[in-house]
């Protein structure tokens, strides 16, 4: 299933129940396509999506959002660097 983006008010709380407060001034908010919420991260410049009112995660694949783990997630916006 194809979701378009909405670009609206950022919606910051997704982000803040899964890193710090110093962690999350490393991203940007880019929109949400349904109820995942994107984010961008400033120096790797990948996206971390996160449902908003489950906390699950999603990787944007083959043009549509799967779910992933959490640990996938962060491996992906960070590689092998540890937060």
């Amino acid at each position: 299933m194809n979701r378009e983006i909405d670009v609206g008010a950022p919606n910051w709380k997704p982000l803040e129940g899964v890193l710090s407060q110093e962690h999350c001034a490393d991203f940007m908010f880019m929109g949400s396509a349904g109820g995942i919420v994107l984010y961008k991260h400033r120096d790797t410049r990948r996206y971390l999506n996160i449902e908003a009112a489950t906390s699950r995660f999603y990787q944007y694949v083959d043009g549509d959002y799967a779910e992933i783990g959490r640990e996938q997630a962060l491996e992906h916006v960070y590689g092998s660097r540890q937060i």
